[in-house]
C-alpha cells in the first residue's frame, strides 16, 4: 500500500465516527458535530469516497425482521488451482441468497453467507454447491447467526464504540409497496435526501419521511451505515473465530461489553455450530490483531478457550441491499 494510503486528518477521523453511527446524518449535523463548515464535510466526504475508503453508505435492514434466517458456510479447499478457485467464488457470488462471499486465510479459505426462509432452502443451496465443488473440498463447516451487535467503530477518534443489538429474533414484519420502493431507493445510498426518494418513487417527500422513521422505530431500518475499504488507511479486516467453555449470559455481557470498548471490533456474532461467537475488527497487521486476542484471552481465561485469525483477504460479494432478498 505504500504511499497510496488515504492519510486522515482529525476532521476526517470525526467524521468517519459519526458516520459509523448514522451514515444518513446531514451536512450541518456533521458539521455541528465535527467543528467544521458545511463546505469542509462535503470537501472531505468526496475526498474519502474519491479515494475508495468509503464505499457507500447503506441502509443496513434487520434480516429477522424480514423472516429471513442467516447461515455461513466455511469451505476448506484442496487440489484447487487459483483458477477453480476463482471459478467457485465467482459461482458463490452468482446465487441470489449470498449476500457475503470472502476469500481468506487461515484455517479456511472460502466464508459465505446466506439468507433464506427457512432451513430446507439453506440446505438445498449448500448441497449444491458441495454437489458442484465436492471434489475440492476437504473441509466444511456451518453456523447458523443467533445474534449480532453491530458496533461503530470508535478507533477513529480513539474512543470505544456503540454497540446496537441486529436479528434478536425471526419475526417476520409487514412492508407494503411503498416501503419496499423507498428501501430499495436508500439501499444503496442512505444519504439520498427525501425528496429525490420522493422523485423515485413517486410519493411526497412528507410520506418518505413519515415512513423511513417508521421503518426505524419498528426495526426494519436497524441503522444507516458505512461500507469501507480500511486497507486504503493501511488496516485489514480480520474475522474471529473465538471457541467458549463455560458459557453463562454474565460471562457474555461481559465480553460483548470488553468487545465494544475495543473500538475497533464492529461486529460480536452468537453463533450455533461447531463455535458459538465469532468477532470481525480492522488491525493494522495480524501480529496486532493476534496480540489483541491474546490480551482478550488473558483478561476472560474462564469464558475463552482458543481463538483462530482468519485474514478476509478478497470480497467478491459484500451485497448488503436485503431488498433483493424480500
Amino acid at each position: 500500500m505504500g504511499n497510496s494510503q488515504l492519510k486522515l486528518t482529525a476532521i476526517d477521523r470525526k467524521l468517519l465516527y459519526e458516520l459509523d453511527m448514522d451514515a444518513r446524518q446531514s451536512i450541518s449535523a456533521l458539521a455541528k458535530k465535527t467543528r467544521s463548515s458545511p463546505a469542509v464535510i462535503e470537501y472531505r466526504m468526496k475526498r474519502m469516497e474519491k479515494s475508495g475508503l468509503i464505499r457507500k453508505y447503506i441502509t443496513f435492514l434487520d434480516a429477522g425482521k424480514l423472516g429471513l434466517m442467516v447461515w455461513n458456510v466455511y469451505l476448506k479447499l484442496q487440489n484447487a488451482t487459483s483458477k477453480e478457485e476463482k471459478e467457485i467464488l465467482d459461482y458463490l457470488a452468482s446465487l441470489k441468497r449470498t449476500w457475503w462471499v470472502a476469500s481468506c486465510s487461515g484455517k479456511w479459505d472460502i466464508i459465505y453467507s446466506l439468507c433464506v426462509k427457512d432451513v430446507k432452502e439453506f440446505y438445498s443451496i449448500a448441497a449444491d454447491v458441495h454437489n458442484r465443488y465436492g471434489e475440492f473440498i476437504t473441509d466444511q463447516n456451518i453456523e447458523a447467526h443467533a445474534e449480532v451487535e453491530i458496533i461503530s467503530r470508535g478507533y477513529f477518534v480513539k474512543k470505544g464504540g456503540m454497540g446496537s443489538t441486529w436479528y434478536k429474533a425471526i419475526e417476520k414484519s409487514m412492508i407494503d409497496g411503498k416501503d419496499l420502493k423507498i428501501l430499495k431507493a436508500i439501499a444503496e445510498n442512505a444519504r439520498l435526501m427525501s425528496t429525490d426518494v420522493a422523485k423515485k418513487t413517486g410519493l411526497t417527500s412528507r410520506i418518505v419521511s413519515y415512513r423511513i422513521a417508521e421503518l426505524q422505530k419498528n426495526g426494519i431500518i436497524h441503522r444507516f451505515r458505512l461500507v469501507l475499504d480500511v486497507s486504503k488507511i493501511g488496516m485489514s479486516f480480520y474475522k474471529v473465530v473465538v471457541h467458549l467453555k463455560n458459557y453463562t449470559e454474565r460471562k457474555n455481557f461481559a465480553l460483548k461489553q470488553h468487545c465494544i470498548d475495543e473500538g475497533n471490533i464492529f461486529h460480536y456474532e452468537q453463533k450455533i455450530g461447531s463455535w458459538m461467537l465469532e468477532l470481525e475488527l480492522d488491525a493494522g497487521n495480524y501480529e496486532s490483531a493476534d496480540r489483541q486476542m491474546k490480551r482478550m484471552k488473558e483478561k476472560f481465561p474462564d469464558f475463552i478457550r482458543d481463538y483462530e485469525l482468519l485474514l478476509i483477504t478478497g470480497e467478491p460479494k459484500a451485497e448488503l441491499d436485503l431488498t433483493k432478498q424480500i
